[in-house]
């Protein structure tokens, strides 16, 4: 039986680098999107092959906001592999920017990154999961559902309505396509400082430790490994698991 195929946008760097490594120690064959990141890429490919991972992991570029790139990817990944298995929807853009502030541009980036792109990306690989009998879709929402980030209105707003796509796109596949989201709250730090500049903005206490407290409860803080856990887990859930968003956030949602 050949190797379950996964296509995973936005992974040649931080979170969606290391998520595809773990696929790939699972036996998946990787293929990683990027976008202008070739060398990062490849960095990441030595580390699969240096590790001497089960899965190959391979790069393909394209501009996942252009919906003609985004079938072109697929049609490459099919010709490649002969099957599409999973998909997940990594891929991201930040932009912190004052609301008043705001361009055109920066809506229009964080939308086609974050939700057109998703959307017509999902399209292409449903036109070839439901022919072959099966497949899933991911989608890796952030903390946008729960929390409010002033500097990052039009990302928060993309993902939310990520959200609302994956639970659609869960009845309009059904029953061969599974599609499910996970959303974390922040679980991957850069060591520029931006992440924690962020926190500061909207009045929290950067990570200092697995525990931070929220109106006086400690919470466990979401760690890489917790996310990688639930995508791997939705990635071979029974099918029966469909249109659901995990939270990963140690519950801070609800305090």
């Amino acid at each position: 039986m050949s190797a379950p195929t996964l296509l995973i946008t936005g992974a040649a760097e931080r979170a969606g680098a290391e998520i595809a490594l773990a696929f790939a120690a699972q036996g998946y064959d990787v293929h990683l999107n990027h976008w202008g990141q070739s060398g990062q890429a490849a960095a990441v490919i030595e580390r699969a092959r240096d590790a001497g991972l089960p899965g190959a992991v391979r790069a393909v570029e394209a501009d996942v906001s252009d919906p003609a790139a985004a079938r072109a990817m697929v049609a490459d990944v099919v010709a490649h592999s002969g099957r599409l298995d999973l998909l997940l929807h990594n891929a991201s853009t930040f932009r912190p920017r004052p609301f008043a502030e705001l361009t055109e541009d920066d809506v229009d980036t964080s939308l086609g990154v974050n939700l057109r792109g998703p959307l017509f990306l999902s399209q292409a690989a449903a036109a070839v999961m439901v022919p072959q009998g099966g497949g899933r879709i991911l989608a890796i929402l952030g903390n946008s559902l729960e929390e409010s980030w002033p500097d990052l209105v039009p990302h928060i707003v993309a993902k939310s309505a990520l959200a609302r796509l994956m639970e659609q796109l869960a009845v309009a596949l059904s029953p061969l396509v599974p599609c499910n989201s996970v959303a974390p709250t922040q679980f991957y730090r850069s060591d520029d400082g931006v992440n924690d500049e962020l926190r500061r903005a909207r009045g929290e206490d950067p990570v200092a430790s697995s525990l931070t407290r929220i109106k006086g409860v400690p919470v466990r803080e979401t760690s890489l490994a917790d996310v990688i856990d639930v995508l791997l887990f939705l990635a071979a859930a029974p099918a029966s698991v469909n249109g659901v968003t995990i939270r990963v956030d140690g519950g801070r949602a609800l305090i």
